[in-house]
């Protein structure tokens, strides 16, 4: 009976005493995650993406950097820079569902419409991968711009199929899903 009392105490104080001393002595700011993420400067991330740019221009057919300098421009919102690095993937895009999708976004983003290339690039994907989420995604906002809401709701349904059950995004995507039904069928 002693032993297990020995046991229990020092299995909750070992932990107590642990967290206890490092509040003391170690660095409690360490376990937050913002405070431990590395802060890059504006200036830093275009002096990154320049060296970037610039071992293209001595390497131009490097398709691995021309699409992390797609993904790059991309995430910044600089959407044109984006799709002309795109542009420059070669084969390896014509290969990829996902980065065909990519590419469509970047364009719309750009462009503000699905009309010719994005169109284009998501029939590509979807011949490709018609259920790869991403894809089906940007096939059901292709559908609902051409007011195609049959379409929308297939897509998208199916995309639906592949999330978790009961998520932020499923509740969304089955939102979106149940309305575009009701407007095809107002058709």
């Amino acid at each position: 009976a002693a032993g297990k009392r020995t046991v229990l105490i020092l299995l909750f104080a070992l932990p107590l005493a642990a967290a206890g001393g490092y509040a003391l002595l170690g660095m409690p700011q360490a376990l937050d995650p913002a405070a431990t993420q590395a802060r890059v400067s504006p200036q830093e991330i275009d002096g990154m993406l320049q060296k970037l740019v610039d071992r293209l221009k001595t390497n131009p057919d490097d398709p691995q950097g021309w699409l992390m300098l797609a993904r790059s421009y991309k995430v910044l919102g600089r959407y044109a820079e984006s799709a002309e690095a795109f542009g420059r993937v070669g084969p390896m895009l014509e290969q990829e569902p996902a980065l065909l999708a990519d590419y469509a976004e970047v364009l719309v983003q750009h462009s503000g419409t699905f009309a010719g290339k994005p169109n284009e690039l998501v029939a590509r994907a979807l011949a490709l991968a018609p259920n790869e989420p991403q894809v089906l995604f940007m096939a059901g906002a292709a559908a609902n711009e051409r007011g195609d809401f049959a379409a929308v709701a297939d897509y998208w349904g199916r995309l639906l199929l592949q999330l978790e059950p009961g998520s932020e995004d499923a509740r969304a995507v089955e939102q979106a899903v149940t309305e575009a039904r009701a407007k095809a069928a107002k058709r």
